[in-house]
């Protein structure tokens, strides 16, 4: 997932193994070592930093710049984002947990509605955090994802409580608060990290020595918190996973559904469009990714009474994690046979 350093082939080559001893590791903490856990909850947003900044010191400013100009890509993820991704959610929660489960007396009504109301809440934004880290790891545009993000943390300000009140019909108001400091801590501050970063080791070293040196050292950084993070995400909710294990596949089919659904539609409706890899691919994240934090805050003040509505969302954000991680490694693999066509045709072209 880097530009291919002979260091970091073996993080690469072991990233699935890693992946799953992380969540062994974060399992086992959570089940036998609350309290210590709980300790550990600041790492999630130091992790997070540790893993957008790296991604900000290879933006430019003038492409960054440019990537404002971009109004159709814009006007792409507000269509998926807000007039998609919410009822679509709502018909896959339906159909599964209404028609299948509950049909076949798998599930209670009070369980099918409480993982419903779950699921609707996971649709009702998009993700502002991690979109940037599946965006940089899948080789997409970066500028454009900073735009995208910008837009979609304005927008579901006014958007999450009115389709919560129409899909769940319970009046909820959002904490502006809240979205905010994740923007500056996840947004502004990796980018002016990553700006004065660039601005002085190119002052100093030279771009050849930030591409070839710093760069992949920073591309082991970016893997090495994302693996620390999932620890912590699954330590934190290790007791609550282990203890329901039902909840986790009956929230984990419609989660990966919605997710290779949404994005395999959204990249190959924007190719089709003319859009090359790079842009395509990051408005599939930016319009796949959900805000799992704001649902999981939604369903622990709107639905305290309804604690396993808050159990259904903290599931969420523990599938994301693997599955896209595995949604960048399809992206990746089709970036490379789009690359290898590419030189098969200029190669055709040049041979008398």
């Amino acid at each position: 997932m880097t530009d291919g350093s002979a260091g970091l082939g073996w993080v690469e080559k072991l990233l699935a193994l890693w992946i799953f001893l992380c969540i062994v590791i974060g399992l086992a903490l959570g089940k036998y070592f609350p309290e210590f856990s709980q300790n550990l909850a600041i790492g999630i947003p130091i992790g997070l930093f540790l893993m957008i900044y790296p991604a900000m010191t290879k933006i430019e400013l003038g492409d960054l710049k440019e990537a404002l100009k971009s109004k159709k890509q814009v006007g792409i993820i507000v269509f998926f984002n807000y007039l998609v991704n919410p009822f679509l959610l709502y018909i896959i929660g339906y159909i599964f947990f209404e028609k299948i489960l509950l049909g076949l007396g798998w599930i209670t009504p009070e369980a099918a509605t409480y993982l419903w109301t779950g699921l609707i809440l996971l649709g009702v934004a998009p993700c502002i955090a991690m979109v940037l880290v599946w965006t940089d790891l899948a080789k997409g545009n970066g500028p454009l994802g900073i735009v995208l993000m910008a837009w979609n943390s304005i927008i579901q300000v006014i958007t999450t409580p009115f389709y919560i009140a129409l899909l769940v019909g319970t009046y909820i108001a959002i904490d502006i608060g809240m979205i905010a400091q994740s923007v500056l801590l996840y947004l502004g501050l990796p980018l002016l990290f990553g700006v004065l970063t660039r601005r002085e080791v190119i002052r100093r070293k030279g771009v050849e020595w930030l591409n070839t040196k710093l760069i992949p050292r920073f591309g082991t950084l970016q893997l090495l918190a994302l693996l620390f993070t999932m620890i912590v995400m699954f330590s934190l909710k290790g007791g609550v996973i282990i203890d329901n294990p039902n909840l986790i596949w009956q929230m984990a089919i419609p989660v990966v559904l919605f997710f290779f659904l949404l994005f395999h539609v959204v990249y190959y409706t924007t190719r089709r469009m003319g859009y090359n890899y790079e842009d395509s691919a990051t408005m599939g994240f930016h319009c796949t990714g959900r805000n799992f934090e704001l649902a999981i805050a939604i369903a622990l003040t709107a639905f305290a009474s309804m604690p396993m509505v808050a159990v259904s969302t903290v599931v969420g954000p523990l599938i994301e994690i693997p599955v896209m991680l595995a949604i960048v490694w399809l992206s990746l693999r089709r970036r490379d046979k789009i690359m290898q066509q590419s030189n098969g045709h200029a190669q055709s072209k040049t041979t008398p």
